[in-house]
C-alpha cells in the first residue's frame, strides 16, 4: 500500500517566458481556504448567477488572486505581486492550467458536484460567496 505522503502533493514542470522552467504543484486545503479568504472574488466567481468561470471572466475580476494562486502553487508566496504585474497572459493561463490540473485532476465541475452532494447546491453556493445558509441540508453520501 502506498503511504498518501508518497503521492501528495503533485508537481508538475511548466515552460514559461520562452524556456524558464517552474516547478508547480496542488494547492491543498489551507492555501485554497486562504486564497478564498484573501480574495472574496474568487469566492463570488463560484456562487449562483455568477458569470461563466473562464480565463478571460478570472482576469478582469482576479487578477491579484492570479498572482497568488500562481505563486502558492511554485512555493513562492512573496512573488505574487510581481506575477500578477510582470507575467504575461499566456503564462498565467499555462499556469493556472497546470494549477488547476493538479489539485482538481477531474475538473472544476464534478468537484463542486460533489460538494452539492455532501452539503446541498444552496449551501455550497451560499458558503462559497461567504454567506452561510439560515438552514443546512446534508445529503447522503453516494459513490
Amino acid at each position: 500500500m502506498v503511504a498518501l505522503t508518497d503521492i501528495v502533493p503533485q508537481r508538475r514542470i511548466v515552460t514559461i517566458n520562452g524556456g524558464t522552467e517552474v516547478e508547480l504543484r496542488g494547492l491543498g486545503l489551507r492555501q485554497i481556504s486562504s486564497l478564498l479568504l484573501r480574495f472574496p472574488e474568487l469566492r463570488n466567481l463560484w456562487s449562483n448567477g455568477a458569470p461563466a468561470l473562464d480565463f478571460e471572466t478570472i482576469v478582469i475580476a482576479a487578477p491579484d488572486a492570479i498572482g497568488a494562486i500562481i505563486a502558492e502553487s511554485a512555493g513562492q508566496p512573496d512573488a505574487a505581486d510581481t506575477i500578477a504585474d510582470a507575467l504575461s497572459l499566456d503564462d498565467c493561463a499555462e499556469c493556472l492550467g497546470a494549477v488547476l490540473g493538479l489539485t482538481m485532476p477531474d475538473g472544476l465541475a464534478p468537484f463542486m458536484e460533489r460538494l452539492e452532494k455532501l452539503f446541498g447546491a444552496a449551501d455550497v453556493s451560499a458558503r462559497l460567496a461567504g454567506k452561510v445558509p439560515a438552514t443546512t441540508t446534508q445529503q447522503p453520501l453516494s459513490n
